[in-house]
């Protein structure tokens, strides 16, 4: 549990990292209600869709993604995603993928079709070996090199939630 302290305690925290500890506070208070109500109430733009087939990094990125407002949701395949994005895509905030997945769609191909069916979802794209296909990303998305810090991701989060409506591009 995340608890605040007083600001006269603590040194004052750059901006950026001031929201980011902010959000998980507010994740951490939700928490404590009736956290779904809330979430609906507060943004429709509440769901991080992840997508890794490292079952170790999966989990270390829902962890870490599941301290912040959104809730997060896993899939398989790039063809999963699709399917949900095109169910629940108005709720989708950021889609959080490796470059390599299983399945006919790679990294790219999501990417491309995201930024082409909804393109104010933030994607943010990960890779551990194809640093060699990242100039075939489409602009706008964004890359975070393996092993990513979670800061990094955190402010991707953010990004993601305070400005849900507007394109990424």
């Amino acid at each position: 549990m995340l608890e605040a302290f007083p600001i006269s305690d603590v040194t004052p925290l750059p901006d950026r990292l001031q929201e980011l500890v902010s959000l998980l506070i507010e994740r951490d208070a939700l928490g404590r209600g009736d956290e779904e109500e809330v979430a609906r109430a507060a943004d429709p733009t509440r769901l991080v869709v992840v997508l890794e087939d490292d079952p170790t990094t999966r989990e270390r990125a829902m962890a870490l993604l599941e301290e912040t407002v959104l809730d997060v949701v896993t899939c398989e395949t790039g063809a999963d995603a699709v399917a949900l994005l095109q169910e629940r895509g108005n709720e989708v905030a950021m889609v959080f993928a490796d470059m390599q997945m299983p399945g006919a769609m790679d990294g790219i191909d999501l990417a491309r079709a995201v930024q082409t069916i909804w393109p104010r979802i933030r994607l943010v794209v990960t890779s551990g070996g194809a640093e060699n296909r990242i100039e075939e990303l489409p602009s706008g998305i964004i890359h975070l090199r393996k092993p990513w810090r979670a800061l990094d991701v955190l402010m991707q989060v953010d990004r993601a939630v305070r400005c849900p409506n507007l394109p990424v591009r």
